[in-house]
């Protein structure tokens, strides 16, 4: 079964069984859970209760939402040394928290920030550091964290993602957020033809360590800016990716990311069309 998930905080901060109740009524089947964004009584990583983690368990079990991603967002590639360690601690308490939450896995993106090129190469010794712990300690618990490459931070191309990949050489416990808006280049927006061989190229890298996909839509604007809208409205082309989750990865859950919520009923059945033309694909 494929999962259509939410950011859930775009719903706003709730009470688990609010929250949890508020998605399946919108029709959701699963959830990206950053909880102190999320979740009532919440505030940081570091002081959530067994308590408060039963709760979220049983919450979202009741209504049959998958917590997909438990999102930690934390910048693995920081140049400020003791920061960048107390982000890679919180990534870990997270993967002690997926187990009692049920989630799938643990996700973030490597950087908070937007960088330049230069900025990019020097940060991603840091970012490798940091992935090196946290993926050692994913293997220790048997649990799973989903990295997210972004255009502007330093896990920027499929290149790049290849090595990590093989440097980290632990398949069953780091897997790949895919989220194509945030890789998504004026060039893509030109140029169909490119914009398909673009997907195919990270998703050829991707392959059976991709965990979940990001589902939103954008244009570029003439001054190169891009602005998000709903999804089908803009200039992504998901028919290539769909052709190769139907091929490689037909369970791959899909999150509506950055949920725009006057949006959000019209885009919630785009990915139940997206799911459906994956299954009728698979069966071909």
């Amino acid at each position: 079964m494929i999962r259509i998930g939410c950011r859930a905080h775009d719903y706003g901060k709730h009470t688990s069984v609010q929250l949890a109740h508020i998605l399946h009524t919108a029709g959701y089947t699963g959830a990206q859970l950053a909880m102190p964004r999320a979740i009532e009584g919440i505030e940081d990583f570091a002081s959530v209760t067994d308590a408060q983690l039963s709760a979220i368990f049983q919450a979202f079990d009741a209504e049959d939402i998958e917590i997909t991603v438990l999102s930690c967002y934390m910048d693995l590639s920081a140049p400020d040394e003791p920061a960048r360690l107390a982000g890679v601690e919180n990534v870990k308490r997270c993967l002690r928290y997926a187990k009692q939450v049920g989630a799938r896995m643990v996700g973030s993106e490597t950087s908070w920030t937007a960088l330049s090129d230069e900025e990019k190469a020097l940060r991603r010794p840091l970012m490798l550091d940091s992935l090196q712990r946290i993926a050692e300690e994913a293997v220790r618990l048997d649990a799973v964290f989903g990295v997210e490459p972004v255009a502007i931070h330093p896990l920027c191309s499929p290149e790049i993602l290849a090595e990590l990949l093989q440097a980290l050489d632990a398949p069953n416990n780091i897997k790949v957020i895919f989220d194509p808006v945030n890789l998504f280049t004026t060039k893509d927006a030109q140029n169909a033809a490119f914009q398909a061989e673009h997907w195919k190229s990270w998703l050829a890298v991707i392959g059976k360590q991709l965990g979940a996909m990001h589902c939103k839509d954008c244009r570029i604007e003439p001054d190169g800016t891009k602005t998000l809208v709903g999804l089908g409205k803009g200039q992504m082309d998901y028919a290539p990716i769909l052709d190769w989750l139907a091929q490689y990865a037909p369970e791959t859950p899909l999150i509506r990311d950055e949920v725009i919520l006057e949006c959000a009923p019209a885009d919630i059945k785009i990915l139940h069309q997206m799911q459906q033309s994956i299954e009728e694909k698979r069966m071909k």
